[in-house]
């Protein structure tokens, strides 16, 4: 059987420790981008899509619903030990 990568365990991780947030509703998907930095090494960034608006523009926004959010996904990931992104799924 063939070994996970960085990125395959950083999803896994990810997706168990946002499992809760899923089922709410609230982390619509996950992500992981790995990039190479030259010299065989790489990095990976987590990217969540929240399903509340965190554009400030826009209409449908609400500040108390993006912070909520936000705040409930950094606790669940605690150090996850990469860059995390948190965008709308627009």
């Amino acid at each position: 059987m063939p070994q996970a990568s960085a990125a395959q365990e950083l999803q896994v991780k990810a997706e168990t420790l946002l499992a809760t947030l899923m089922q709410e509703k609230i982390v619509t998907r996950i992500s992981v981008i790995s990039t190479l930095l030259g010299g065989s090494k790489t990095t990976e960034r987590l990217l969540v899509r929240i399903s509340v608006e965190t554009h400030k523009a826009s209409p449908d926004f609400d500040q108390t619903a993006a912070d909520s959010a936000k705040t409930r996904i950094k606790q669940a990931l605690g150090d996850i030990g990469c860059d995390v992104f948190i965008e709308t799924d627009r």
